[in-house]
């Protein structure tokens, strides 16, 4: 004989988990307003399409009167008809109206205060159990101090010779006592205070506030089911062939099982923890040691500092290192800048590309023969130059023609950019990094990191540690960093005044290696 399965309980299994409970109401709340809604729309639709076909069908105009006999019998049968299932749509409208007046929006405004009055007696209850048990803990700690001391104190006592020091220890023992004893009763009194928050939230009052949530949910549930069902029967005036969908309709909503629902909900949020034992009085216990805590704090790292004006960005080149592989390298071309030479993976032609750029920083003439310009400035680039000082004018300017250096501009055109995937590339930490924030990764200078891939200026990669983390790759000033895998043929300090690309990509604190 097989036992009855034992149906569960907001108040018996989700008793620990009143939250949650909270939650599950008041998302039955949203998907009641949303259903409302939808409803609404249903019957503003409804009743448009009614009054239209109505109307149409009504129009004198559009009655073929030059028509006899059978076929002008049928058409008027058609006309006739058509109206007539225009009229049962604005009936069905009317229904639903109603329906949603009357029962959806009427629910909604009066369960809305029953919700909120348990909600807020069962978020009490809670409050008021959690205030309860921090202040049983502090009378507690308390009063294992106090009976420490008055220990203390009587060993002291028992340590004096008869006479001055004597009576000064009595009375410290005297004192001890006192203070010890008032903070045993102040403990006894939490505890007692505790219990009775317990007994209410555990026992009395939060149960029924579940109980009652479970009744509304309960409630919410049926009456969904029923007003779906009333649409049902609505739409059942309506002819044959709608009624066919409607069937369909019909067995999806006849097969809302309130308790299933519940019962789901349930198994799915319940814990199976069991409710703690009452909390019960604790007699101070002697000890012979004295414990004490220690706190640590950290000092908060600095964040990474970089150059402040255009020559400190411009000078970073200098500080870039790289570190040379053996044989069996892709082939590369060398192109001499400022009469320094650099090889890398790309030719400059194939990186810049464009006939106006944007200014990273701002360039103050030095010669008669340059131009000045301010950061985000638009530069027309007439001539390029492989020194790598170019000649153009600003836009919206004086129209003066001069030069200016190429690293303190970059391209407006995106399209003309080529950035290489960096996902799997080594990179070598130029500068120490130090972060506070989770999810960030402290580099040191001279460490070797894997990129596993680049957002927003930031990498995501690992240390030789397998410590994996995001560090910054640069603070950008354009919308485009020209990012590339380059290798230095024997001095690094050659870089410096001499690359063809953004000058933000100088600023990183990272230098790729092949």
């Amino acid at each position: 004989m097989t036992s009855a399965i034992r149906t569960r309980g907001f108040s018996e299994d989700l008793w620990d988990k009143f939250e949650g409970v909270v939650k599950k109401v008041e998302n039955g709340k949203v998907f009641t307003n949303t259903m409302s809604k939808f409803l609404s729309k249903q019957q503003q639709i409804e009743s448009a399409y009614a009054k239209s076909m109505i109307k149409l069908c009504k129009d004198k105009s559009l009655a073929p009167d030059m028509e006899i006999g059978t076929l002008r019998d049928s058409w008027q049968v058609y006309r006739d008809q058509l109206e007539a299932i225009s009229n049962l749509h604005d009936e069905f409208s009317q229904k639903l109206e109603k329906l949603i007046a009357s029962n959806v929006e009427f629910y909604l405004e009066e369960s809305r205060k029953q919700r909120k009055a348990l909600v807020a007696s069962g978020e009490k209850l809670t409050k008021d159990l959690k205030t309860a048990e921090a202040n049983e803990s502090k009378a507690k700690q308390n009063y294992e101090k106090l009976k420490k001391k008055q220990e203390e104190a009587h060993e002291d006592l028992s340590k004096q010779p008869p006479g001055a020091k004597e009576q000064k220890a009595r009375k410290n023992v005297e004192t001890a006592t006192k203070a010890a004893d008032r903070a045993d009763n102040e403990y006894k009194d939490s505890v007692k205070q505790l219990q009775l928050n317990q007994t209410k939230f555990y026992h009395e009052e939060m149960p029924k506030i579940l109980d009652d949530l479970q009744r509304f949910e309960v409630e919410r549930l049926d009456k969904t089911k029923d007003w779906m069902l009333d649409i049902i029967k609505f739409t059942e005036t309506i002819p044959p062939l709608v009624s066919i969908s409607n069937e369909n309709i019909r067995k999806g909503f006849e097969n809302i099982d309130r308790d299933k629902d519940i019962q789901s909900f349930i198994m799915e949020k319940m814990s199976g923890a069991q409710k703690p034992a009452e909390s019960q009085y604790e007699p101070y216990q002697s000890s012979s040691h004295l414990s004490f805590s220690a706190l640590s704090t950290s000092q908060a790292n600095s964040p990474l500092q970089n150059g402040e004006n255009s020559k400190s960005r411009h000078s970073l080149g200098s500080s870039i290192s790289s570190s040379s592989g053996g044989g069996g390298r892709d082939s590369v071309t060398s192109s001499p800048i400022n009469g320094a030479n650099v090889t890398n993976s790309r030719s400059v032609e194939d990186m810049v590309i464009t006939d106006t750029v944007r200014a990273l920083y701002d360039y103050s003439e030095t010669e008669e023969n340059e131009i000045s310009f301010k950061s985000n400035n638009i530069i027309k680039v007439i001539m390029k130059d492989e020194s790598g000082w170019w000649r153009g004018t600003v836009v919206g300017g004086d129209g003066k023609i001069g030069m200016f250096p190429s690293n303190f501009v970059l391209s407006t055109d995106s399209t003309q950019t080529k950035k290489v995937d960096v996902a799997g590339s080594k990179c070598k930490v130029l500068y120490d990094y130090h972060s506070d924030c989770e999810g960030e990764l402290g580099i040191k200078e001279g460490e070797l990191l894997t990129i596993e891939y680049e957002d927003e200026g930031w990498f995501f990669g690992s240390n030789e540690k397998n410590e994996s983390g995001r560090f910054p790759k640069s603070n950008i000033d354009g919308d485009t960093t020209f990012t590339f895998s380059l290798e230095i043929v024997h001095d690094p300090s050659v870089l410096k005044d001499c690359l063809p690309i953004s000058a933000a990509s100088l600023e990183t604190t990272l230098v790729y290696v092949h």
